[in-house]
């Protein structure tokens, strides 16, 4: 084996059966989906929703993957196999709805769900416990700029959700640019070629909109977890020094930089916990 195709055979071997999943506390209901890239990139604003969401009557959690790195690792049918599987697991649990943390996630879920089993957006969903006084988030209101990743890019239906969260000084990026996620492992100097413009146009944006110091607030974590890398290859430059923020960290109140350096581990203690 090649050490150029280590990181994908490692990648394919995890998410096939998701080695790192956890189904123990999923329960009938509204289940709360954290997908595989939240629970690398954001353990402690994880564990803070958990913490908020765990005395809601009906509401659980269930850590798996829904099969979509295998797409391009595998294939379409690897794919469909471990959706199918994660469906099938969220039927026997006596899922009313799935609430995924992240597009990618949903977007899948879009293709397959059960007749029975609907799907909200996490921000869908936290909107509507704030408002039944069930919870209480914060706002997203530090100024700068929102990244729509590439799978809510046709509908927005992800951003619609948040919108209700952002205050007046959080606008929306112009750029349409891909993060370089979906081709990582495939064009490894391309993908980040694609950040550091993402990272770019948000510092430029920013700075026209009399933003001193720039965010880029994300709520994709793939997205995150590749910006958050690029912008740490170029320090001291442009695209350095924009901070990556993710909208459900700034939801709970959690000041946390997407942990790009211990993803697996963060993953593994997921699982047992």
């Amino acid at each position: 084996m090649g050490l150029s195709s280590l990181p994908s055979k490692l990648t394919a071997f995890e998410k096939t059966n998701y080695v790192f999943k956890n189904w123990r506390h999923a329960s009938a209901g509204s289940v709360v989906f954290p997908g595989c890239g939240f629970p690398s990139f954001f353990p402690k604003t994880l564990a803070a929703l958990k913490d908020e969401l765990r005395p809601v009557p009906g509401v659980s959690f269930a850590l798996d993957c829904c099969g979509l790195p295998l797409e391009g690792l595998k294939g379409p049918e690897a794919y469909r196999v471990e959706l199918s599987r994660v469906e099938e697991r969220l039927v026997r649990v006596g899922a009313r709805e799935v609430v995924p943390l992240c597009p990618n996630c949903g977007s899948a879920f879009t293709e397959v769900l059960d007749r029975s089993i609907s799907q909200v957006t996490i921000y869908a969903c936290l909107r509507d416990l704030t408002e039944r006084g069930l919870i209480d988030c914060a706002r997203v209101a530090t100024p700068g700029a929102v990244f729509v990743p590439c799978p809510d890019r046709a509908h927005r239906e992800w951003l619609d959700d948040l919108a209700y969260f952002l205050e007046p000084s959080v606008f929306v990026s112009k750029c349409s640019a891909c993060c370089g996620a979906d081709f990582e492992l495939s064009q490894s100097e391309a993908s980040m070629t694609a950040a550091k413009r993402v990272l770019e146009t948000a510092a430029h944006e920013c700075a026209c909109a009399g933003v001193d110091e720039p965010v880029l607030y994300v709520y994709c974590a793939s997205c995150a977890g590749k910006l958050e890398r690029a912008r740490r290859q170029c320090s001291g430059g442009l695209a350095g020094s924009v901070r990556v923020v993710h909208a459900l960290s700034a939801l709970m109140g959690v000041d946390e930089t997407p942990a790009v350096s211990t993803t697996v581990l963060n993953r593994a203690k997921a699982a047992i916990r």
